[in-house]
């Protein structure tokens, strides 16, 4: 077995080295391998990005009141006495919110995986009790908004993003051109998801024809995560909260966020299968140039001794390390790119249009890379017959040694 390896080891360097005699096809794979895991962590980036936007918003103790046939905010709608049912409930933090979208923002700048245009962003009608459910929310600078006033804070990512949302800028609602927001501050939010919207206060929406004492949802703060389970079977025994439901905030965003980011991966994967089905038909060439060019030399090696799994394996390797340079590269190209660059979502499925930073995660890059290498050997299965089949002695014969 130690000779064997000692062979395998010979002949792969060999064959690296022979590289420079063709290097055409050795060239194609790893570009092919470098496009593939390219295109496939570039999608994958965007789900991961909303995944982490997401994740970093959600906590345990806080939770949403939503109606039932609801499957986003924007959606939902409670009335007076479902809002009064629900502070009557005992909860740490009560906070009524409205969400409505606000059509027509530009984005400052198109990015690779978002062309220019206008986009839909969301915003939030407040009450003081937003800010203490939401402790990592806070302004950086300007000021918060004042209530009772058309002025609006914007998230920092929403003012990095889109045109129009700089300190002291005005924002109209094609559905109320009577009305100027002005922009009087700029607040973070732990790197989550309200970062992304345009808060405003509740009772000023009423300018939006929002009557003040009803709410789209109700977020609400637990004593803790363990008390969700007793506060759920209280709303449903409620019968003014009947169509209600109760979901853990980190519950709501994972549902919410997976019909976003699904569909993103499929794509990634189906984008990613016709690429490596390209890679694999490069290995397949330039594991065949390889055979064809030191057929002579691979005779030769049989009759001097080399086993034919020497041989053999020394071909997957040469192919599964130049496929693994090009995974590299493709992967360390996306990954200086891509990772952490701004993105906006691209199917425009939430309440407001998330803005996030691309990520590039350490298991996406593993499965390219993997992916990388599995194509560079199974490409060489033909190669590896024919050696494994060569006729030593007519091959011999052919080239008159």
């Amino acid at each position: 077995m130690r000779r064997a390896l000692h062979q395998v080891g010979l002949l792969t360097l060999a064959n690296l080295a022979d590289l420079r005699r063709r290097p055409g096809s050795a060239l194609a794979l790893a570009v092919s391998t470098a496009c593939a895991t390219g295109v496939f962590l570039a999608t994958m980036s965007l789900a991961s990005g909303i995944e982490r936007a997401l994740a970093s918003t959600g906590r345990p103790d806080r939770a949403i009141v939503i109606s039932n046939v609801a499957s986003a905010e924007a959606t939902s709608l409670l009335q007076p006495h479902q809002l009064a049912a629900v502070r009557h409930m005992g909860f740490a933090v009560t906070s009524p919110e409205n969400v409505l979208k606000l059509p027509e923002m530009a984005r400052k700048r198109a990015g690779a995986s978002t062309p220019a245009g206008t986009f839909t962003l969301g915003k939030r009608g407040v009450e003081p009790a937003a800010f203490a459910l939401r402790p990592e929310v806070r302004i950086v600078a300007g000021r918060a908004f004042e209530p009772g006033k058309w002025e609006m804070i914007a998230g920092v990512r929403a003012a990095q993003e889109f045109a129009g949302l700089a300190i002291g800028d005005t924002v109209r609602h094609r559905d109320a051109p009577h009305v100027d927001w002005r922009v009087v501050g700029h607040f973070a939010a732990g790197g989550g998801r309200h970062e992304s919207e345009l808060w405003v206060d509740k009772a000023a929406l009423a300018a939006y024809g929002w009557p003040g004492n009803s709410a789209r949802v109700v977020w609400v703060r637990l004593d803790d995560a363990a008390s969700l389970p007793a506060a759920d079977r209280a709303l449903r025994a409620n019968p003014a909260l009947a169509a209600m439901r109760l979901e853990s905030e980190g519950e709501f965003l994972q549902t919410f966020g997976a019909g976003v980011t699904r569909p993103l991966r499929a794509f990634a994967a189906v984008v990613g299968a016709i690429m490596v089905l390209g890679a694999v038909s490069a290995a397949i060439y330039a594991a065949a140039t390889m055979t064809a060019a030191r057929r002579t030399e691979l005779a030769t090696l049989r009759a001097l001794g080399f086993g034919a799994f020497p041989i053999a394996a020394a071909i997957v390797a040469e192919s599964a390390l130049v496929a693994a340079v090009g995974g590299l590269f493709g992967t360390a190209t996306v990954h200086a790119a891509a990772d952490g660059a701004g993105a906006v979502d691209p199917l425009g499925r939430f309440d407001v249009q998330l803005a996030y930073d691309q990520a590039v995660t350490a298991e996406a890059a593993l499965v390219a890379l993997a992916c990388a290498v599995a194509v560079g050997m199974v490409g060489t299965i033909g190669a590896v017959v024919h050696a494994a089949r060569l006729d030593i002695a007519l091959t011999l014969r052919r080239t008159g040694r």
